[in-house]
């Protein structure tokens, strides 16, 4: 007996069965397809493109094309007038679009205002009677809304508006449908978080750029009103010198060398107004030699009078040439172990009754291919910058090593530490890293005594120059965190601290010279 007329079954229903099984699957591998193929396409755009009405437009196209549906869009949330606001939309008669600017939503209405509000979606079968919809939409614009699907778009804990689909052209939404919504308006919520920051920092680089023309402006200005004044009133001064010697008197006796020194400051500083405007490096020794240049007619007219003054000119130049040699001298080496004990007896003279533990630990023995008395100038440099910045009973330490990689020289101190925001500034010369009304003294090596910052400009104009490099990293200590906040210079009077050791660990700052192998030889 056939057992499967004996079960009831009727073999002539499989074939009809297995086609419409086959055909429902490829229904549904076909969708499932489709809907990845739109998040694909999203994640391309994405990640192709900074332009968001060009990402929007293909991912809301999408939308329409894959659900099948009539329209499709993106509404945002605007905080200030607590409505939303059509970001983008398409629809195949365009009565939406073409009303987009006319139609705005209150923040409690609508479906999208529940989604927003709730943070769920929503899939209505049947708008009409849905007491959620917000019905001035279709009045305004003649669109008719019968379906719909709505999804949250949320960045982080931010809720930035919604992400919509409206009338299935056959049947309705489903389930599925929702779900690969809530999947792409995570790419939607996250061009549009992308967008705000593309279109923030873009405005302040455009803020940013009109202050810098602003700024030149400024400077230009200034830089012109400085230049004519201070002309007249060298002429004049010379002027009435020549007055005073035709009447017998003596310009001795007057304050004019005063007057000549302050004049030739302001000199300086509108010639260094000048180059800000025309973007050039103005280094520190070229400032010097001009500005003797420019002293040379007055000496060549005043020597047949003083003849004395022609040779101190002279020994000033040398001296400069000394300080600031030229790059092409012949580089004679200098032992590290020799530049460390006479840049510590200096230093030891020099420091006063600043009471500092300074260890100069025995570096590595080397011969560095450098003027010995750039070497020494750079590391007296540092150290005196150390000792201003590290208040009374802190503590420097210098070091020397060498290594296969070159000669490094570190100084580092457990002081007040530099302020972030400063940091990039402090090579920049005649720049004060504290309030300039906060420094205690002008005199060298006293804590906080303040200075041009030339020191850090000269060392880096020698790095430059000869071939070496200079870097640091700092700490601001964290009692006294702003610029101006004030340390008591000494660490037995600070508050912050129980114990010497404590202020070890609030800040400090480090710089380390470092030397190429080929300016290295060994010692001995």
């Amino acid at each position: 007996m056939n057992k499967a007329r004996e079960g009831g079954g009727d073999m002539s229903d499989f074939p009809h069965h297995d086609a419409a099984l086959t055909a429902e699957l490829e229904s549904k591998v076909f969708q499932d397809t489709a809907k990845m193929i739109l998040l694909f396409k999203a994640a391309h755009a994405l990640a192709s493109t900074m332009d968001l009405d060009q990402l929007l437009n293909v991912i809301v196209s999408e939308v329409q094309r894959v659900l099948d549906c009539e329209g499709a869009g993106v509404l945002l949330y605007d905080s200030e007038r607590d409505e939303f606001v059509w970001r983008k939309v398409l629809d195949r008669e365009n009565l939406l679009a073409s009303a987009r600017d006319e139609i705005r939503v209150p923040g409690d209405q609508g479906v999208c205002g529940w989604v927003f509000k709730t943070g769920q979606p929503a899939l209505v079968h049947d708008a009409a009677s849905d007491p959620r919809l917000y019905r001035p939409v279709d009045t305004k614009s003649g669109f008719v809304t019968r379906t719909m699907i709505c999804v949250p778009l949320q960045a982080r804990e931010k809720r930035l508006g919604v992400l919509y689909a409206l009338n299935k052209i056959d049947g309705s939404f489903t389930e599925a449908d929702t779900e690969i919504m809530a999947a792409l308006a995570g790419n939607v919520a996250l061009a549009l978080e992308n967008a705000s920051y593309y279109d923030s920092l873009s405005k302040s680089y455009n803020e940013l750029d009109r202050l810098n023309r602003v700024k030149n402006k400024i400077l230009h200005h200034l830089s012109h009103e400085l230049k004519t004044p201070l002309a007249i009133i060298e002429a004049s001064l010379k002027l009435m010198e020549q007055r005073l010697e035709r009447k017998g008197l003596v310009p001795g006796d007057f304050p004019f060398e005063r007057v000549y020194r302050n004049l030739g400051r302001l000199q300086v500083i509108e010639k260094q107004v000048g180059h800000i405007v025309e973007e050039k490096v103005y280094p520190e020794r070229e400032v010097i030699l001009e500005f003797l240049d420019h002293l040379k007619d007055f000496v060549e007219i005043r020597q047949e009078e003083e003849p004395g003054l022609a040779e101190a000119f002279a020994s000033l130049r040398r001296r400069i040439d000394d300080f600031f040699p030229s790059e092409t001298e012949e580089r004679v080496g200098v032992s590290v172990g020799a530049a460390f004990q006479e840049v510590a007896a200096r230093v030891d003279r020099a420091k006063g009754d600043r009471v500092l533990d300074i260890e100069f630990g025995p570096p590595d023995p080397a011969i560095i291919k450098i003027q010995g008395h750039i070497l020494m100038s750079s590391l007296e440099g540092l150290i005196r910058n150390a000792v201003e910045n590290t208040p009374d009973h802190g503590k420097i330490v210098v070091t020397g090593k060498n290594s296969p990689a070159g000669y490094t020289i570190t100084v580092r101190d457990y002081g007040v530490g530099i302020l972030e925001s400063e940091q990039q500034n402090i090579f920049e010369g005649f720049y004060p890293v504290s309030e300039t009304d906060m420094y205690t003294s002008g005199r060298l090596y006293a804590f906080g005594a303040g200075g041009t910052g030339t020191d850090l400009l000269k060392i880096k104009i020698f790095s430059k120059r000869f071939g070496f490099n200079i870097r640091f990293r700092s700490r601001r200590c964290s009692c006294i965190p702003t610029m101006r906040d004030r340390c008591p210079g000494d660490i037995t009077k600070c508050s912050c601290c129980d114990a010497i050791e404590d202020c070890y660990e609030n800040g400090g700052t480090e710089f380390v010279i470092e030397i190429p192998p080929e300016l290295v030889e060994t010692e001995g």
